[in-house]
């Protein structure tokens, strides 16, 4: 009967144990997958990454915004291919990256980076394999499921454990970024870890961490290789704060640009220790962080999708702290610290250039005098430093320490170069009009047969015109022609032309009347052209000056019994320009041009008085291109009538008893100027 009883209960455990190994293979394949292998392929209608897979894979594609890019989850996945990382560089994809959030149950997520936002399709073959298909024209509008972005996944205080951190709906403390990236781990073996195995050992590991720091190990920046490559895990900053700062000191950053490359984050901490939040920088950006002893106090902090660079220095100015970077490590000390140093590193560096012995050199000179750069050269020698000028030689002697002398070469050969010279070509055009025109009359009459009689006046002037002696005469208007046989008028309006150069006579004599009407008149015109055509060459930043004229004697009257003096005053055509050669390759000038004439017409105690025409000016003009300065036009126009009261202003009549002389002159002064540098 035992036998029998025993039998059975041996049946029974045998029965379990192999309903129960036969039960655990199948819900292993059923819950859980892995993707094997990525490839990228490129065909005529676009480009195609193909997911290899092993096990029932469920992928979810999802497309974001700013920047573009598709996210492909595999639920219930793990990662077994050593791909974290594939660049692509054309069709619009910049590369594709595959990570794995280490949760219980895992999921993994590959993420295509794209230039613009594209078409796609996801084609599911029957092997477990799929395909992502990327065509090449641009999505002009997209779905509006496609625009929902993924929630971010939740991060506990890790006060609790992480299963009953699962079921928590507010956590203590919380961090999330724009784009969480999965973060693969690996055993020391090398071996690929189980999904149960490394969710058991990072709820042991990060037990007692603060919700900062489990944060941080979430949003790690992905490995290069994983275990399944072969080669042991390598981690590469965010950015890299050296290209950074060195790029800062060479260009500025523009006014619409940002000078921060982190990745953005958004972070929530309260009354967190700044050892802790450095700690934080360290898992986020790779770089090793190493901390003065000074650095201390607690942190409050809430930032929402800011460069996580930006955020290490508002931080860092909040706390009068400072950053230094030496390759990948990142030293962060106080600034009264760093202060400290650089004095420090000042004060040595004094110390040692007063113990070292000081070296004599001599160098000569070949386009710059000695004496000129003597000034600029003090400034730069040390305080033990001495320079001294040789005339003769064209030659520096430089008595420094060893470690100034470098430096003063340097400033010796810059300066000692060989000067740009330019070519100046002036056209000086000078130009004189002048217009007169002289318009007189002259009118005598007479009139008169007994003792009464009317007529011109002798005082006034008589005719040219002599009366043939046939006439009767009559003392009271005839004038004896002066031992000839004939008699002249009186005149009764003598306003003839002064030079005149053409006229018209109008005679008529009787017994009892005499008329003789004389129109007189006279019109000049003058032009006067002067060219010259000066031309200097000259240094850059060298002044030139071309002049051309006379010396006017100028006397001074005799004074306290002395003999009258005579000085000499300068009546020159003068342009003094100096050229200034840029970077550009134009030149700059500064011009002054002085024309100044004597004017012997108006003298003043017998010196005549000057004429001074002058314009100094700053123009920029291309090489081998021309500037006119100057046109100074002086025109003077005069008017003068003299005329009988009364009659000269009877209208059209009036014209017979006036004197009119026109006067018109203009003067125009005009200077082309040429600059040309010499190639030498």
């Amino acid at each position: 009967m035992r036998k029998q009883l025993l039998g059975l209960i041996v049946a029974l455990l045998a029965f379990v144990l192999i309903a129960a190994a036969a039960d655990m293979p199948s819900k292993g394949m059923a819950t859980t997958a892995a993707l094997q292998r990525l490839e990228v392929t490129r065909g005529q209608d676009g480009l195609r990454v193909e997911f290899k897979a092993k096990g029932v894979v469920a992928p979810k594609v999802t497309t974001l915004d700013s920047p573009a890019r598709i996210v492909v989850d595999l639920p219930n996945t793990v990662m077994a291919t050593g791909q974290s990382h594939i660049s692509v560089g054309s069709d619009g994809v910049k590369g594709i990256r595959v990570g794995m959030n280490g949760q219980v149950p895992p999921s993994t997520r590959v993420v295509v980076d794209l230039e613009a936002a594209r078409q796609h399709e996801l084609v599911t073959g029957q092997d477990g394999s799929f395909t992502l298909k990327i065509q090449d024209a641009v999505v002009a509008k997209r779905p509006a499921a496609s625009t929902a972005k993924p929630a971010a996944p939740k991060l506990v205080a890790a006060s609790a454990p992480v299963a009953a951190a699962e079921k928590s709906e507010a956590p203590a403390a919380s961090v999330a970024f724009v784009e969480p990236k999965f973060t693969v781990k690996s055993d020391p073996a090398n071996q690929p870890v189980e999904p149960a195995v490394r969710a058991q050992e990072a709820a042991g590991r990060f037990a007692d961490k603060t919700a900062a720091e489990l944060v941080a190990v979430n949003t790690h920046a992905a490995m290069k290789q994983d275990a399944a490559s072969g080669s042991a895990p390598a981690i590469q900053p965010a950015v890299n704060l050296a290209a950074e700062q060195k790029q800062q000191m060479a260009q500025p950053p523009a006014a619409s640009g940002s000078k921060y490359t982190g990745e953005p984050i958004s972070v929530n901490l309260k009354d967190v220790d700044l050892k802790d939040f450095f700690r934080l920088i360290h898992e986020i950006s790779g770089l090793n962080v190493v901390l003065d002893p000074n650095v201390k106090g607690n942190l409050t902090i809430v930032l929402d999708d800011v460069p996580w660079d930006q955020a290490l220095d508002i931080v860092l100015k909040n706390n009068d702290l400072s950053r230094q970077l030496e390759g990948n490590i990142l030293r962060i000390a106080t600034v009264e610290t760093l202060k400290k140093e650089a004095e420090n590193r000042r004060a040595q560096i004094d110390a040692e250039a007063l113990a070292v012995d000081k070296v004599t050199i001599t160098r000569f000179l070949s386009y710059a005098h000695s004496k000129d750069v003597v000034p600029t050269l003090k400034k730069f020698i040390s305080q033990r430093g001495d320079l001294v000028a040789d005339d003769r030689t064209n030659s520096l002697i430089i008595s420094d320490i060893p470690a100034s002398l470098p430096q003063i070469d340097r400033i010796i050969q810059q300066m000692d170069r060989k000067t740009q010279e330019v070519e100046i070509e002036a056209r000086v055009v000078a130009a004189t009009r002048a217009f007169a025109r002289d318009i007189g009359t002259q009118l005598g009459f007479g009139w008169g047969n007994g003792p009464s009689a009317v007529g011109g006046v002798q005082g006034v002037g008589t005719t040219p015109t002599i009366v043939g002696p046939g006439l009767v005469p009559n003392p009271m208007y005839i004038v004896t022609g002066g031992g000839t046989s004939g008699t002249q008028i009186p005149l009764f309006s003598n306003l003839g032309a002064t030079g005149p150069t053409s006229g018209l006579q109008f005679v008529n004599a009787t017994n009892n009347m005499r008329i003789d009407f004389l129109l007189t008149m006279a019109e000049s015109r003058g032009l006067l052209k002067v060219l010259s055509r000066p031309r200097v060459v000259t240094q850059n930043n060298i002044q030139a000056v071309v002049k051309q004229g006379v010396r006017v004697p100028v006397t001074t009257q005799a004074q306290l019994g002395g003999p009258p003096t005579v000085t000499y005053v300068d009546a020159f055509l003068r342009l003094t320009v100096t050229p200034q050669i840029t970077s550009e390759g134009t030149i700059f000038l500064n011009v002054d041009v002085e024309n100044t004439l004597p004017d012997f017409g108006n003298e003043v105690q017998g010196n005549p008085t000057l004429i001074t025409q002058q314009a100094t000016t700053q123009v920029l003009v291309t090489d081998g291109g021309t500037v006119v300065i100057g046109g100074v036009i002086q025109t003077q126009n005069s008017l003068s009538i003299a005329q009988v009261p009364l009659l000269g202003d009877i209208p059209y009549l009036g014209n017979l008893f006036k004197h009119r002389t026109v006067k018109t002159s203009d003067q125009e002064l005009i200077f082309f100027i040429t600059p040309r540098i010499i190639q030498t």
